[in-house]
């Protein structure tokens, strides 16, 4: 039986879910935002940096102050540059969600589709309002070395400790997520952190047992690890608090 991502993620009704990390940011925001349409529940899509033009899956495009658009789930934009829309600004996020009662889901990084990333210094630009901030973490990035599937490779590297062509392995990853300059940059101290690790197959869920293993280690582990297979589906979801 598929586990519907909202529940997997233990949201409640009202929830400012913001992504961040690598590849899978998106699909997870518009799956989310399929589930609140499908139970009539008030949701907005929005990003503080970009996303694609075409990347709505069908969601209503709006560009007005306020957002909720006859009851209806919409993607709330800034800009259109080419083929790549603008968000709205942190402040302005914050500003709505002090006053909205659904679920306002926010892409709050970018990875130029690189399924692994240690942000810069300016990066993730999370709302201070988020309750929930869930990681993103590409399980096809280990094995491989870090200049070839890392966006932000050298601050990856500086973080890890090792050289830009080390092949990442799940040890890395664990020590990505729990480091203050890495997986917990910025998220505000009310949010909920949560794991996605994504791409997810049968050969890959032994490494993403690896992780969560080293993840119970920490003294403080994020709440749960997501496992993502096909897109906006869970396969498993592990409490590590």
């Amino acid at each position: 039986m598929k586990v519907l991502l909202s529940k997997a993620l233990g949201l409640s009704s009202r929830e400012m879910v913001c992504t961040v990390g690598g590849g899978g940011k998106t699909t997870m925001v518009l799956a989310l935002a399929s589930e609140a349409s499908a139970a009539h529940h008030p949701v907005i899509v929005t990003t503080t940096t970009k996303m694609g033009l075409n990347e709505s899956s069908g969601l209503i495009s709006v560009s007005d102050d306020n957002p909720l658009f006859k009851d209806q789930a919409v993607r709330w934009i800034g800009k259109i540059e080419g083929d790549r829309i603008l968000g709205r600004s942190r402040e302005e996020i914050d500003r709505y969600f002090s006053n909205f009662s659904g679920w306002l889901l926010v892409e709050a990084d970018g990875a130029r589709r690189r399924p692994i990333k240690a942000p810069a210094s300016h990066e993730p630009p999370i709302p201070t309002q988020a309750t929930v901030v869930v990681l993103n973490i590409g399980l096809d990035a280990i094995g491989k070395p870090i200049v070839d599937v890392a966006h932000r490779p050298e601050i990856l590297a500086k973080i890890l400790d090792v050289g830009i062509d080390a092949l990442i392995t799940p040890k890395m990853v664990a020590s990505l997520i729990v480091h203050d300059s890495g997986g917990k940059k910025q998220i505000p101290d009310p949010s909920r952190f949560l794991i996605a690790l994504t791409k997810c197959t049968e050969e890959r869920e032994g490494l993403a047992d690896q992780i969560i293993d080293r993840l119970f280690d920490e003294t403080d582990p994020p709440e749960r690890v997501l496992l993502i297979g096909r897109p906006g589906e869970t396969i498993r979801s592990e409490m590590l608090i």
